[in-house]
């Protein structure tokens, strides 16, 4: 199927797809490991013992593997846009750690 006739392969779809996915996974650990805490306790726990950036760079590991699907499917703009939300949550954890 030629590149431009994919519906999907948009920079917005693959900046949103990477963006959504990190928050989807951090919240799925939550659900799983700790239903029974509140979301806010939670976030402020994980900020006080200092992993909290620790985590958000953890989940955003399975960027990785859509990368990888969007590239070997030919869609090079969604993996693009992967790749910028990528630098995005970097360029946060990056800063917090500096500031």
């Amino acid at each position: 199927m030629p590149r431009n006739k994919r519906k999907n392969d948009k920079i917005a779809f693959g900046f949103m797809t990477g963006f959504i996915l990190p928050l989807f996974i951090f919240l799925a650990i939550y659900l799983v490991r700790y239903p029974n805490v509140p979301l806010f306790k939670y976030l402020s726990e994980l900020w006080h013992f200092n992993i909290l950036l620790k985590i958000i760079s953890l989940c955003v590991f399975p960027n990785l593997f859509t990368f990888l699907l969007f590239y070997r499917r030919k869609m090079d703009f969604a993996a693009r846009g992967v790749i910028a939300a990528t630098f995005i949550y970097a360029f946060v954890v990056l800063a917090s750690k500096i500031f």
